[in-house]
C-alpha cells in the first residue's frame, strides 16, 4: 500500500508540476497590438501605446482605427458586450505571430456577472494568457492615471497574471471591482509575487 500510494502521490505530483508549466511557461509574446475605436483621441493612444511598451518591454505596433460591429451592441443598454469586443479584436490578430492585442473605447462596456446582467466595467481580458483585452475610458473619470494603469492591468492578464491576492496595495494587478478609488491607490508597479509569476 505505501508504494501503490507513493505512486499515486508521484503521477499527482508530476501531473500538477505539467500543469503548472503548461501555464506559466507560455512562449513570451513578441508582439502587442494596440487598435483603438472610434473617438479614443490620438493623444491616448499614444499614451497607452507608450506605457504598455516600456513596462512589458515589448513592441507596440498600431493597427488601423477600428468601428466597433453593430453585432456587438447590447439591446437593452445600447452599449457593447465586452466579451464580443474581444471577439472583434481577435479577429484582427495576424495568424503569423506570437502576439497580444489591446483594443480602447471610449463607450461603456459591459459584462454579464452574477450580480447584474449589464455590469459596467472599465476593461475585460478574454482569459488569464489570453491573447485579447479590452479598456473602456467611459469609467475612468477623465483620468490619465487610471488609462495607464488599467490597461498595463489588462495586458498583466494575457501576461499569465491573475488578480492579485498578495495584500499590497501598490500593485496594478489587484482587483478594482468597479472602483476608481481602488485604481488611485495602485502604483505603475507589480509586487513581487506577480513579477514572479510572470517571469518566462
Amino acid at each position: 500500500m505505501r508504494t501503490i500510494g507513493g505512486r499515486i502521490v508521484g503521477h499527482l505530483l508530476g501531473a500538477s508540476l505539467l500543469l503548472a508549466c503548461l501555464v506559466a511557461c507560455q512562449p513570451r509574446p513578441r508582439v502587442i497590438y494596440l487598435a483603438s475605436f472610434g473617438g479614443v483621441s490620438e493623444a491616448r493612444v499614444q499614451l497607452v501605446q507608450r506605457v504598455i511598451g516600456q513596462f512589458y518591454g515589448l513592441p507596440v505596433r498600431r493597427l488601423p482605427t477600428q468601428r466597433l460591429a453593430a453585432a456587438v451592441q447590447c439591446p437593452v443598454r445600447s452599449r457593447p458586450r465586452a466579451a464580443m469586443v474581444l471577439e472583434q479584436l481577435q479577429a484582427l490578430l495576424p495568424d503569423s505571430t506570437n502576439g497580444k492585442i489591446i483594443g480602447l473605447t471610449t463607450q461603456d462596456v459591459e459584462i454579464k456577472n452574477r450580480r447584474q446582467p449589464h455590469w459596467g466595467v472599465m476593461g475585460l481580458a478574454n482569459d488569464i494568457g489570453g491573447d485579447a483585452c479590452v479598456v473602456s475610458t467611459f469609467r475612468l473619470a477623465g483620468k490619465t492615471n487610471r488609462l495607464r494603469k488599467v490597461s498595463l492591468h489588462e495586458i498583466g492578464h494575457l501576461m499569465n497574471l491573475p488578480h492579485c491576492t498578495a495584500g499590497t496595495a501598490y500593485c496594478f494587478m489587484n482587483d478594482a471591482r468597479g472602483r476608481g478609488a481602488v485604481v488611485d491607490r495602485t502604483q505603475e508597479r507589480l509586487c513581487p509575487a506577480c513579477r514572479a509569476r510572470m517571469e518566462w
